[in-house]
């Protein structure tokens, strides 16, 4: 029995039962139940994760962190972590996952679509600009929201190269065509999408087992 990793948002999330089915019954894949959210929360979140999948003998581990990186989730509306912070962070994770196993696999954030021109109306009920109300500004137009993707998925990049770790690009698949691909929150994939990933997933994991 091999085991295998996957750490990630709610992407991951979305994907990991597909990768298990296509992996098979001699891997078993561990994931934390929870959205492992942004990088910040991985580095530390590992700690907790290993512990509650009993410190398994890992064959390959498969991670993702950014896109909560990018949320405008507080009142200045700036992006949550800074790029130069985000960088950091990657590179320690790096170390971190290869602390487990010498097969890590870095899988890069995945665009949005159109949807999120209008963006505001989809997260309407938290956004209020009066002073003494929550402000909240998740996302940004689709093109300076995957310009942000693009900008800070090359400097995780840039980080694995240094610790030689593989990069999985995801956002070439989707990056293909993100109105068929991404659902109507703009963000999230389709089903038809999670398919995909978990396919090309699957495929670089395998090659390493």
């Amino acid at each position: 029995m091999k085991n295998v990793i996957l750490i990630g948002d709610s992407i991951r999330l979305g994907y990991q039962g597909y990768v298990q089915e296509l992996l098979g019954p001699n891997v078993k894949v561990y994931g934390p139940q929870e959205n492992c959210r942004y990088s910040k929360f991985v580095l530390w979140g590992m700690f907790s994760w290993m512990g509650e999948f009993g410190y398994p003998k890992v064959d390959a581990l498969h991670f993702n962190a950014g896109i909560w990186d990018l949320h405008r989730c507080t009142a200045d509306g700036e992006i949550f972590t800074e790029i130069g912070e985000y960088a950091e962070n990657m590179r320690r994770l790096g170390i971190q996952m290869q602390s487990y196993t010498k097969n890590v696999i870095f899988a890069n954030s995945i665009p949005g679509n159109s949807a999120l021109d209008d963006s505001f109306s989809t997260f309407n009920p938290l956004i209020n600009t009066d002073p003494g109300y929550m402000q909240v500004h998740l996302t940004v137009g689709k093109d300076e929201w995957n310009s942000d993707i693009a900008r800070y998925n090359a400097a995780a990049e840039a980080e694995m190269a240094k610790l030689g770790i593989q990069v999985n690009d995801l956002y070439s698949l989707v990056i293909a065509d993100p109105e068929k691909y991404i659902s109507g929150d703009g963000v999230h994939p389709t089903d038809e999408c999670y398919r995909m990933l978990a396919k090309q997933v699957a495929e670089k994991i395998e090659a390493m087992l």
